[in-house]
């Protein structure tokens, strides 16, 4: 089997940060291979020095055997590299074929080659079976299509090295299967995938070789035939005990004062019904959560509790002065990632507190120790973190406002095992405190581990809740009622 892409003695530091140490790795042709660790371990780093966005301080690529040196992603694109960022490099109001063709466009002299292009674009789109209309514009679609968009633009660029930074980490449980089965079509048409994870799960599925890095170096390798994901978990985390939430005791919920009490509400624009005679009582003391399958009702139905939007019809009383929000999409929602830690935190104090600069970076420093933050320093900018640590500030400082109501939208997506642990552990304990808590995830076993009810969201409305009984059986029958609800099956 040929090696497609090597790196040698790869090194690149942020200041006094090292992120990559002196790694070397081989990628063989018409493979899957997984590459994980830790926020922070190096691996989107590793992964963009490929794409010829960073350049490294010392080390060499080479792309078949032959020495490279990207001065920019165009030069990796001309060697056939693509790469699908955890947050998508799409523009929302241009429809899906504007997206894809944008700086790559068929030309019939001077004019676009509109006919040729669709004619291609289509092949792609039956191909892989990827189900995208290219005259749909892109804030009309689901996550997980504007993640085919993505894959459809790497197809279109001829992509034979395809990198996906986190890919499953924004998908349901329904989504991910399909998602696995187009990287199967693509490994089958001679593509060589690249996977940045944290879930093992991903890696028992499609990895045919596994590559850990911790904290910038190179750690383990393995192939698919000695796979071993006790082994990996534990190379990832090094010695520190994973799974610690599942030691903690779980609180009895006691149906208590109500928090929040929504009756019937409905939300419908430009004709499109996105919420639907919606019913929810969340209570003080308990964790209540929503699951289903991405663009079902729940962004809309934060934005209508933050105060974002209005409904249609419907009542809606909150029994707080205010709420906290971990956003589904932390870049665009989260922060303003010129700004550094200290100065985010700034940003979401209420009203009337007096928070100096001096302050806000004693909290953030505070912050950087609590949840062990990958960092040069807590007074840098946010888009030098990595994803996951981004989102850990994100965590921690929505729990430091201490509002007495918190959703948590996606709170682990994009965060390693170490984090996602005490990122629950966070919300249990908030939850000890008294305070009411609306978890909405695409991570079942995080709603089942956490949630004192769960309530199955399809088509805008609570269509079936469990209590408490019935979630901590976790069984297999289960699972399988509540992926079915998620998509609209009721038996």
């Amino acid at each position: 089997m040929s090696t497609v892409i090597e790196c040698q003695n790869i090194v690149k530091r942020f200041g006094n940060l090292i992120a990559n140490d002196n790694i070397s790795l081989k990628v063989n042709n018409n493979t899957v291979h997984c590459i994980l660790g830790e926020n922070g371990a190096g691996k989107t780093t590793l992964m963009k020095i490929f794409f010829g966005i960073l350049q490294p301080d010392s080390g060499e690529i080479f792309i078949k055997n032959k020495k490279v040196r990207f001065r920019s992603a165009r030069d990796a694109i001309d060697l056939g590299i693509g790469m699908l960022f955890q947050h998508f490099q799409l523009i929302d109001n241009f429809t899906v074929i504007e997206n894809v063709i944008l700086g790559r466009e068929i030309t019939k002299g001077i004019v676009i080659d509109i006919e040729k292009t669709r004619k291609l674009l289509k092949f792609y789109i039956d191909k892989y079976n990827l189900g995208l209309e290219l005259d749909k514009v892109i804030n009309e679609l689901s996550i997980a299509e504007q993640q085919k968009v993505e894959i459809l633009k790497l197809l279109y660029r001829d992509s034979e090295i395809m990198i996906f930074d986190e890919p499953t980490a924004v998908l349901s449980p329904y989504e991910v299967s399909h998602f696995f089965e187009v990287i199967n079509s693509l490994k089958s048409a001679g593509k060589t995938i690249i996977l940045i994870t944290h879930k093992l799960s991903d890696v028992e599925r499609v990895a045919d070789y596994v590559t850990v890095l911790r904290r910038g170096k190179k750690v383990y390798e393995t192939d698919r035939d000695k796979l071993n994901i006790d082994e990996v978990a534990k190379q990832i985390v090094g010695n520190i005990a994973i799974n610690q939430t599942e030691q903690i005791e779980r609180l009895n919920y006691n149906e208590g004062e109500i928090a929040i009490e929504i009756n019937k509400l409905t939300l419908v624009d430009k004709g499109i019904k996105f919420l639907s005679n919606l019913d929810l009582k969340l209570y003080f003391g308990e964790i209540y959560g929503i699951c289903g399958v991405e663009g079902n009702g729940q962004k809309e139905f934060v934005d209508i509790i933050m105060g974002l939007r209005k409904p249609t019809s419907g009542t809606i009383n909150i029994k707080a002065d205010g709420i906290s929000l971990v956003p589904d999409d932390r870049l665009k929602k989260g922060m303003i990632k010129e700004f550094s830690i200290g100065e985010n935190v700034l940003l979401r104090m209420k009203s009337g507190v007096l928070l100096t600069r001096t302050k806000s970076q004693r909290v953030a420093d505070k912050i950087v120790i609590d949840y062990d933050i990958k960092v040069g320093g807590s007074d840098v900018a946010m888009a030098s973190l990595s994803g996951g640590n981004q989102q850990k500030v994100i965590v921690a400082r929505e729990i430091f406002i201490d509002n007495k109501i918190l959703i948590f939208h996606h709170p682990t997506r994009g965060v390693d095992i170490i984090a996602t642990e005490y990122i629950h552990s966070k919300i249990i304990e908030q939850k000890k405190l008294g305070k009411a808590i609306i978890l909405i995830s695409s991570e079942l076993e995080e709603l089942l581990k956490l949630s004192d009810r769960l309530g199955v969201i399809y088509k805008g409305s609570i269509i079936k809740e469990f209590e408490e009984k019935t979630i901590k059986t976790k069984n297999n029958f289960l699972i399988e009622k509540i992926g079915k609800l998620m998509i609209g099956i009721d038996e």
